[in-house]
């Protein structure tokens, strides 16, 4: 392709402006040399008109005189000019004076046209009279052509051109290095520039408005350019890497692919190797009706139900089973609801469904359970739990019997003591037994209602009544205690001893449960003294406060316990005759006091049973109704 060729600007600025300039500069110069010459002539021929009109008088009156000399000596004085090349003065008759210069050196001189000045020769006479006398011709060289080429004008026509060259020197310079040689510069600048080179042009104070102006529309021009190539390296960068990602993508779609086959192979495989019967059911609606199809089941499923696929698959769920698919949740369906080929299905089987969304999109997947063992097992457990539950009551009518037997035992005892008493003080008649006999029926009567209160409670127990509870001061309640179980301790010259950090302390309880525990174990460590010989006979009881809780402790001096870890299990006992509820019904009484109830042995001898109890703050307006089952 062949490149076209462009004239360059610095030829074109010369032929379009210095080019101009210089032809009117020329035209201008010859115009003004053309106006200095026809000055120059017209003055020359003006000067030589005064010269021969200045001889035009003397030359007449020379004439009129007839004087030739006169008239040869004028005529050779005006003949001295070197400009005159013909000079002739005649009278009216013949010629007085001629003279010719010629040059033959001078070829332009006889090419040129003489000037010729003729003047009429006349004499005024006295009377005023004016006579012609005769005639001067004088011939001139033509001054406009010999001052064409004369040395002055010559050297001013020089002084000219160098002038014109000088000026368009400048004008080519200022063109050059004002105009040109910037574009230059951008044009050479940015052919330098490459692409993601972003170099700007530095403006110079030199550069005029316009090259700045153009040089910041270049600067623009390279920086949008670099902003192009940058997006385009961008979008070249993106597009190579959506490629990859194509490319990827197509390998993994692949990869997919057969992950996909392979799955749905494994799913196949898995689907109808699961031991547990699966059915898949799809919803979908016909007209204004929701239909619950079965499109697939396992071969559990199949062998469970015993019928083929092709009459299982494509059925309603409905119609099948009589229940509409659940999103969550189990159905049990009875024994021989189910259908077979076989006839009715002799199995209880139950239903587990699970929904799964996907794509707007939903299936129901159906488990089913064969419980035909499991409900015959759980009817067979219900016989034996109702059975179990016969025997318990029963279990639980003994052990009451026991319960009430040993509570009753301990007031019976005191009303036969206290009867006894009576007896022998009412053999002897004197004031101070009346007295006597007085407190032991206050005591008989005392021990009767405990017992009454005891078989109160256990009927109560019995029918699972309620056992109400109040606001108990704790410190009279134990003297109290103390009084019914003094006259046994008497009996066995044993000691009772009571001792309180507190003036009060107020809990939270029923008080005949409270006396029945403190009067449990009180008789408990009498009549373990009571089986020993030891010096000190004493129970000492002793209440403080520690933190929220109230402290009983109840310490013999006894010979302690040897297996102390089990004293509150249910019938063990350390006695002959005893039935080993006492300590077990003292732990219960505790446990519905929201309390804890320990026993621990002595270093010096004897047991210490301690009883931990919640504080209640009489001065609250509501105190805590706590009711225990």
């Amino acid at each position: 392709m062949a490149v076209e060729k462009y004239p360059s600007m610095l030829r074109q600025l010369c032929q379009l402006i210095l080019l101009p300039i210089i032809i009117l500069m020329i035209t201008l110069t010859a115009g003004q040399v053309f106006f200095q010459l026809t000055q120059s002539a017209e003055k020359r021929e003006n000067y030589r008109n005064e010269q021969i009109d200045q001889i035009t008088g003397l030359l007449a009156k020379a004439i009129f005189d007839a004087d030739k000399n006169s008239v040869n000596l004028i005529g050779d004085s005006l003949f001295r000019n070197q400009d005159i090349t013909h000079l002739m003065i005649s009278d009216q008759f013949s010629r007085l004076y001629l003279k010719n210069r010629t040059s033959p050196d001078s070829e332009a001189e006889r090419i040129l046209d003489p000037l010729v000045i003729s003047r009429p020769l006349s004499y005024q006479l006295p009377s005023g009279e004016r006579v012609l006398m005769g005639n001067v011709t004088a011939h001139f060289t033509n001054a406009a052509e010999q001052a064409l080429f004369s040395a002055s004008n010559i050297w001013f026509v020089f002084a000219c051109m160098i002038d014109i060259l000088l000026i368009s020197f400048i004008i080519y310079m200022v063109l050059k290095y004002k105009l040109v040689s910037p574009i230059a510069q951008l044009t050479d600048q940015l052919r330098r520039n490459r692409p993601g080179q972003f170099k700007p042009i530095i403006i110079r104070n030199s550069f005029n408005k316009e090259i700045a102006q153009l040089a910041r529309l270049c600067n623009d021009l390279q920086e949008n350019n670099h902003i192009h190539h940058l997006r385009q390296k961008e979008i070249r960068d993106k597009l190579i890497e959506r490629t990859h990602e194509v490319a990827e993508g197509k390998e993994s779609s692949r990869l997919l692919t057969n992950m996909l086959q392979s799955s749905q192979k494994r799913y196949r495989a898995l689907f109808h190797r699961n031991i547990d019967p699966v059915l898949i059911v799809e919803p979908y609606r016909v007209g204004a009706a929701d239909i619950n199809r079965i499109i697939d089941a396992n071969q559990a499923a199949l062998n469970l139900l015993q019928l083929p696929l092709d009459n299982l698959t494509h059925q309603d769920f409905e119609d099948k089973f009589g229940i509409k698919p659940m999103e969550h949740g189990n159905h049990r369906l009875p024994e021989g609801v189910l259908a077979s080929q076989y006839g009715a299905l002799p199995k209880h089987i139950e239903l587990h469904f699970n929904m799964v969304v996907y794509e707007n999109h939903s299936l129901y997947y159906v488990t089913l359970k064969d419980i035909t063992d499991k409900v015959r097992a759980e009817t067979l457990e219900k016989e034996a739990n109702d059975l179990m539950s016969y025997r318990q009551n029963q279990m639980a009518i003994s052990e009451m019997a026991t319960t009430i037997a040993h509570e009753l035992n301990q007031p019976l005892a005191a009303i036969r003591n206290y009867s006894q008493s009576v007896i022998n003080f009412s053999l002897q008649d004197s004031e101070l037994n009346r007295e006597k006999i007085t407190e032991s029926l206050r005591q008989l009567k005392q021990q009767a209602d405990i017992a009454s209160d005891i078989v109160k409670q256990a009927r109560g127990q019995s029918g699972r009544n309620d056992y109400p509870q109040e606001p108990l001061e704790m410190v009279k309640m134990i003297q109290n205690t103390i009084e019914l179980c003094q006259l046994r301790a008497d009996k066995e010259n044993v000691v009772l001893e009571f001792n309180s950090a507190t003036i009060e302390a107020w809990v939270v309880g029923n008080e005949v449960q409270l006396k029945q525990l403190m009067i449990n174990l009180i008789s408990n460590a009498i009549e373990i003294i009571s089986e020993t010989q030891a010096q000190t006979r004493s129970v000492t009881l002793h209440l403080l406060r520690n933190d929220e809780q109230y402290q009983l402790d109840v310490m013999d001096t006894g010979p302690g316990i040897e297996d102390i870890d089990r004293v509150f299990t249910t019938h063990y006992t350390t006695k002959k005759n005893g039935l080993g509820m006492g300590l077990s019904i003292c732990r219960s009484i505790a446990e519905m006091h929201q309390s804890s109830i320990f026993a621990t042995n002595l270093e010096h001898g004897g047991a210490c049973f301690t009883l931990c109890i919640p504080v209640f703050n009489p001065d609250n307006t509501q105190p805590p109704a706590i009711t225990v089952n």
